[in-house]
């Protein structure tokens, strides 16, 4: 058989397994003859694509005996999205909000989910955003008079100021401050500090060459530029919040 996926090909195998996936999941039972017809490859190379998704630990199961019935397991949901690190983080940022609410009903499911979807990532993404997650605190939440002030925030500027976050890059913001005075800044924002339910950006400002926090829902406009820049160290952006501030 002339197999139109060659095993030589990383990417083609990676296409290929991920057709595999779909198959099996579309399909109550089969068989490996037909997987190996449908993917165009030899019953060989299907056993081998077979035996990598166990390793992976994808629950494929098998019937002995004429034909090789192939099953998923019961319970078991294909990991089909795709996210790049600005879609993880938000996701990441997201649980941990919602254990913040610290509802019984959902604490352990949230910690299980968590768990499962850090797993999910590739090492190389896996190392970057465990890097990212310290660089988000969680602390106390905020007193009732800063509730009273906040403002609703907008994806125009909380999308960007994430992306800057994530890829380390300057952005240029227009800020209003608690006298309504706004005032245009040019910040490295290194750490993100939510005090529940209020987001805060802890940056270093150049233009004030020092350290100072924002609140991201005063933040009115932001551009993203092309300089990146490198983390500095921690201990004054901390120092700027609780003491008992923690990372995600």
């Amino acid at each position: 058989m002339n197999e139109t996926h060659g095993t030589g090909n990383g990417h083609g195998r990676v296409a290929r397994l991920e057709a595999l996936k779909l198959l099996l999941a579309e399909r109550e039972y089969t068989t490996a003859a037909d997987l190996a017809d449908d993917l165009g490859v030899s019953l060989r190379t299907l056993h081998r694509d077979l035996a990598l998704l166990r390793n992976l630990g994808v629950p494929v199961g098998g019937l002995a005996g004429r034909g090789g019935g192939v099953f998923l397991e019961r319970g078991w949901s294909l990991g089909r999205v795709h996210l790049n690190e600005h879609e993880a983080m938000g996701l990441l940022l997201s649980l941990a909000i919602a254990q913040q609410t610290r509802s019984p009903l959902l604490l352990d499911d949230i910690r299980s989910v968590e768990r499962k979807v850090a797993q999910a990532f590739a090492p190389s993404q896996a190392a970057k955003i465990r890097s990212l997650r310290r660089r988000v605190l969680i602390g106390r939440p905020a007193s009732p008079n800063v509730v009273e002030h906040l403002r609703p925030t907008h994806p125009a500027t909380t999308r960007p100021l994430l992306e800057a976050f994530t890829s380390q890059r300057i952005a240029k913001i227009r800020y209003t401050d608690q006298t309504g005075a706004w005032s245009s800044r040019l910040i490295e924002p290194h750490y993100l500090y939510y005090s529940t339910p209020v987001w805060y950006v802890l940056a270093w400002d150049q233009l004030r060459d020092d350290v100072r926090s924002f609140r991201i829902d005063r933040i009115n406009q932001i551009e993203v530029t092309a300089s990146t820049f490198r983390i500095r160290p921690p201990d004054r952006f901390v120092s700027t919040v609780e003491f008992d501030a923690r990372p995600i």
